[in-house]
């Protein structure tokens, strides 16, 4: 007699291969899901990796460790190098330490006008501006493999640093309402004498930043530390004026005084003869005053150009280079 397949079991049986794909389907998407979280997970490590390292590798370019206010400086690639390594092989990815292997270090020249950077080298290492650090991972495949065809990738990120000639100043009270004519920069040593009588010979002037008042109280207000500077950058504007300001130049000399008779301060650096109205910042250079003149009909301030200084906090971008270097490094890729 033969015996009869209910409809129950013809169903259930059709069930079960269908339930089997679905859970396949499922541990699949979710074996994808893992790898593709992971994958997104390492590559952000990653670049976080390469940012720091530039950073620190352009930093350490021209900053020597400790640098707390305006110093003399010579770019020094071993030093940037060791930093820019040290910054890497301090951080993880995926977990795991990064290896000195899956770090690549360059040295050389980024152009913003194409941002292009290109490996120089340090054979000069004034020429050398930028950091260019690559961090690569190999990971494997938890699962996802066996969907994408291949147990491992390699991941990769990318960043370059920019140092250089001083492109913004931030807020502070070591800028002087002083700015320096162009044509008087970068040469070191070279005296800098500013008549104030004024004179046609002229090599800089008093300014009050973007204040329309160009006022004698509120230059003293900048010199003594109670006006609180803005962030100033290449292509501002300043309000410049020629003039003695007897009470201005008494302060400024109480002030150098106060420094032991030599005070090195940064400067705006404006078209050679604009001293007055508004003139264009084309860059920041460091002096050191050496004399205030307040009596007599001789009144002036004379200074040292300063080359191959570098400025804590200032950040790059400077086209020009007036001999003053960018303490804080930022990225441009």
């Amino acid at each position: 007699m033969a015996r009869l397949i209910s409809g129950d079991n013809r169903e259930r049986g059709a069930v079960l291969p269908i339930t089997a794909i679905f859970i396949l389907a499922a541990i699949g998407m979710l074996a994808l899901g893992i790898d593709l979280g992971r994958l997104f997970l390492v590559k952000c490590e990653l670049q976080r990796i390469a940012d720091a390292s530039a950073l620190a590798g352009a930093l350490r370019l021209v900053v020597p460790p400790g640098t707390n206010g305006l110093v003399s400086t010579t770019p020094d690639c071993n030093r940037a190098l060791t930093a820019a390594q040290a910054v890497a092989t301090s951080n993880t990815a995926d977990a795991d330490p990064l290896p000195l292997d899956n770090l690549d270090l360059q040295l050389g020249i980024y152009n913003p006008d194409t941002g292009e950077f290109t490996d120089t080298g340090c054979a000069d290492p004034w020429t050398v501006n930028a950091v260019q650090a690559t961090a690569t991972k190999t990971i494997t495949f938890f699962l996802g493999g066996i969907f994408s065809g291949s147990s491992q990738t390699t991941l990769s990120a990318r960043a370059v640093a920019l140092t250089g000639p001083v492109g913004s100043l931030p807020p502070g009270t070591y800028t002087l309402p002083l700015a320096i004519d162009a044509d008087k920069v970068p040469s070191q040593g070279e005296k800098v004498v500013i008549e104030l009588n004024p004179s046609p010979t002229d090599d800089g002037c008093w300014h009050t930043f973007f204040e329309q008042s160009s006022s004698s109280s509120l230059l003293r207000d900048m010199i003594e530390g109670d006006y609180p500077t803005p962030r100033v950058k290449v292509g501002d504007f300043i309000n410049v004026k020629e003039g003695v300001s007897d009470s201005v130049l008494r302060t400024l000399g109480r002030a150098l005084d106060d420094h032991g008779g030599t005070w090195e301060v940064v400067v705006p650096v404006v078209p050679a003869g604009s001293h007055a109205g508004w003139a264009e910042v084309l860059g920041f250079a460091a002096i050191r005053l050496t004399l205030v003149d307040s009596h007599g009909g001789d009144k002036r301030i004379e200074a040292e150009t300063l080359e191959n200084y570098v400025a804590p906090g200032a950040s790059p971008g400077g086209t020009t280079d007036y001999g003053l270097f960018a303490g804080a490094p930022k990225l441009v890729q």
